[in-house]
């Protein structure tokens, strides 16, 4: 019987104090080997059966394995997983070679060797998925096919390209297989790219040269390259297996006279398959100071799209056709350089070649992030709101808003063919990512995977609470709190203060592989974690309330929380706090240094040194003009620049900080970080630099984050627990100012 949401992803209704031995806290070493789903899932034309990409590293062997996975959905009983191709890679960085041991070629063609991503159903018994050509440096893909007892075939060779593909879809309806692929600007074919990649591979010198921005963008220095979209003919044959037709065509290439155009978003079929809806951007002179983008049409046999919002400012994404293919459905912004602008939800007549409907709910304080059509009067729309991303329907004529699920963190959300069910991603803070059912009004919710059964059996997690606070200008600020596993009140704890990247984002109900607040509770901290202003889910004011107020009200929030906090929970010690960020949240760790002394130790990852330096080292300058209101160049912004540097504060700077920073990270970039660590024992404060040489604004590799966690925790160990004798300031030229009562400090105008 299905079980309501609430019992599904609380998965343990009993606290760690009663569980006792039957189940241990978690650990750093359980949250880099829990298994995952790396793309989204797909489901078979008929509905009999779903796949996706489950991976899963292993520590002891230092391996990562790749699977692909099918569940059967027959009659909506969710029998056993099927693997049905398996590859498994040394992870480590330099691993030995063949020669030294390895039995295993990675890229052969047997069973085991392929590594499968992208998978896509041809029919409800072909399955297609796509693996690297390390010969040629393109992309094959594969079929399998379902036999007899549901026994699956070996995958067999279907289409080779020359380039790697991403993006692959396939509409059973017309037989056309679409992909993306990046290719040289003005090129007809892949062939003709690849040669001039091997051209390019020749050269004796390794100079690019650049004459407009970006140079590069986020942790990819940019090439001639842009992606485009390619379509091809698949062909039936008369035993039920596939064929190519025509060569791959660019549907795209013609568009704009200069053949320049970049697609930035994910591509849908028409419910017919002879149209692609896909949102792109512009590549020009003002590429990296706006974020306009449009939501373009093209028939699949075409080369040029036609744009149907030609006259939008801001940015585009998640178009959706309706289920009788007259309609259009997108998310527009309107701000041309306000990349957490309020989506609208708009509605474009395909006859008409017009928008009909603009902002259709238009009195809805949210911004939806994903739309898609359950009938032709009725969207779904995923937003977030007060830490949860929620789903609902969304009526096109009236704008009327009904939710369906409220709690916890829907994400990707698919419609099941010929059923009034949808296949969503679900999680929770005390639970990962899972595959579930649900029906459209919400009810009869069922999980469908069920890759990590070790927690709530054999791993205890922290339920969250929720909190709220009143902040600045008496605004409501709201965050979880975790409490430490065998948790007892009348002991004292000491407190993990994080505080959120974005600064556009929020803490969700939801799991996390890099910030996961379960990780700071399970090693004995109180844990809690909120939004100020700036962060989304609280309405569009809200969210706008950070701009040129970095260092201000969102500061104010913070630490009027901090206090209210800890007059609510006196088993938190305020003698033993630390405070944690990455991006702003890391720009706010070295804020909060300039500005008091209430933490012990400070965890500041990718964060901002210099607002003025960054802005010139960063790729999308839309973000900093925003917030900072202009150019650092212009007079006005620069006083704005200059007010929120945290730079200028640190002389008042003494609380011992990790700071962590990647080589690879093109958004706030290395400098930032290294001119954290320099300041910090310039000034003779006990600090410690994590260096990752081949990490972006993420630490995405497995051992990499697990040395990451263990750097972390034993940095806010150090000096939160029973360690008063440490010294925070080494003396360096004088005395050391004592350390003054916690306390909140005015922001200094210039």
């Amino acid at each position: 019987m299905p079980l309501s949401v609430n019992r599904i992803l609380r998965t343990l209704p009993l606290t760690a104090s009663v569980l006792g031995a039957l189940a241990r806290p978690f650990t750093p070493e359980d949250l880099v080997q829990t298994n995952r789903i790396s793309e989204a899932a797909a489901i078979s034309p008929g509905n009999v059966a779903i796949a996706y990409i489950q991976t899963q590293y292993s520590i002891e062997a230092k391996r990562q394995s790749t699977k692909l996975v099918v569940q059967p959905l027959e009659n909506n009983h969710h029998s056993s997983p099927i693997e049905v191709v398996s590859f498994s890679a040394d992870a480590r960085i330099n691993p030995p070679t063949e020669a030294e041991g390895s039995d295993e070629d990675p890229q052969s063609n047997a069973k085991g060797k392929l590594k499968p991503s992208q998978p896509v159903w041809l029919s409800d018994s072909t399955l297609g998925f796509v693996a690297a050509d390390p010969k040629t440096g393109g992309s094959t893909l594969y079929a399998i096919t379902k036999r007899h007892k549901g026994r699956w075939s070996k995958p067999h060779h279907l289409v080779s390209t020359p380039v790697p593909i991403s993006d692959l879809r396939y509409s059973t309806k017309s037989g056309i297989l679409a992909f993306t692929a990046e290719v040289y600007n003005g090129t007809s074919t892949l062939d003709e790219s690849a040669k001039l990649d091997r051209k390019e591979g020749e050269r004796a010198d390794t100079a690019q040269v650049y004459e407009d921005l970006w140079v590069r963008h986020w942790d990819t220095f940019t090439s001639p390259k842009l992606p485009q979209i390619y379509t091809l003919q698949l062909v039936s044959t008369s035993d039920g297996s596939f064929k190519p037709g025509r060569q791959p065509k660019n549907i795209i290439k013609d568009t704009e006279a200069d053949g320049r155009l970049e697609v930035s978003d994910s591509f849908v079929f028409s419910p017919n398959g002879r149209q692609i809806a896909f949102v792109a951007k512009r590549p020009g002179k003002d590429y990296s100071w706006k974020t306009t983008s449009f939501v373009y049409l093209a028939d699949v046999d075409a080369s040029a799209a036609v744009p149907i919002n030609p006259g939008n400012a801001g940015a585009s994404a998640s178009p959706a056709f309706s289920q009788d293919g007259a309609k259009l459905a997108y998310l527009q912004m309107a701000a041309p350089a306000y990349e957490a602008d309020r989506n609208q939800i708009n509605i474009y007549d395909i006859s008409a070649k017009s928008t009909v409907s603009v902002d259709v709910a238009a009195d809805w304080d949210r911004s939806p992030s994903h739309i898609e059509w359950i009938d032709n009067k009725t969207l779904l729309a995923t937003y977030n709101e007060y830490g949860r991303n929620k789903l609902a329907k969304v009526d096109i004529d009236t704008g009327g808003i009904t939710p369906i699920i409220s709690r916890h963190a829907v994400g990707a959300v698919q419609k099941l063919p010929g059923a009034d069910k949808l296949l969503i991603d679900y999680s929770a803070l005390d639970s990962p990512n899972g595959l579930y059912t649900v029906s459209i009004d919400g009810t009869d919710i069922t999980r469908v995977t069920h890759m990590n059964p070790k927690y709530g059996k054999d791993i205890v997690l922290s339920v969250p609470e929720d909190v709220e606070f009143i902040g600045a200008d008496n605004a409501t600020i709201h965050g979880f709190l975790l409490r430490p596993p065998q948790f007892d009140a009348t002991k004292k704890y000491p407190l993990a203060f994080v505080i959120h990247g974005g600064p556009q984002s929020s803490f969700l109900d939801s799991w996390s592989t890099r910030w996961n607040l379960n990780i700071f509770a399970a090693a004995g901290f109180v844990t809690v974690a909120l939004d100020p202003q700036g962060s989304t889910g609280y309405g569009q004011k809200f969210t706008d309330a950070i701009q040129n107020q970095w260092g201000g009200k969102p500061y104010e929030s913070l630490m009027m929380s901090l206090e209210q906090l800890l007059d609510a929970h006196s088993y938190i010690d305020r003698n033993k706090m630390a405070a944690l960020g990455a991006s702003y949240g890391g720009y706010m760790i070295n804020w909060i240094n300039g500005h008091t002394d209430a933490f012990k130790a400070l965890v500041n990852h990718d964060g901002m040194f210099s607002s003025i330096s960054s802005y010139y080292s960063t790729e999308e300058l839309y973000f900093p003009e925003t917030e900072f209101e202009g150019k650092p160049f212009d007079d006005d912004a620069r006083k704005n620049y200059e007010r929120w540097s945290p730079e200028r504060y640190v002389k008042n700077w003494k609380t011992p900080t990790l700071v962590i920073h990647s080589e690879k990270d093109y958004r706030l970039v290395f400098s930032e970080g290294l001119s954290t660590f320099t300041a910090l024992r310039r000034k003779g404060v006990s600090a410690k630099l994590l260096y990752f040489p081949d990490e972006n604004h993420w630490v995405l590799k497995p051992a990499n984050s697990l040395r990451w966690h263990h750097e972390v925790l034993s940095w806010i160990s150090k000096w939160t627990k029973d360690n008063d004798a440490l010294p925070a300031v080494e003396p360096t030229n004088g005395s050391v100012k004592a350390k003054s009562k916690f306390r909140i400090q005015a922001n200094d105008e210039i």
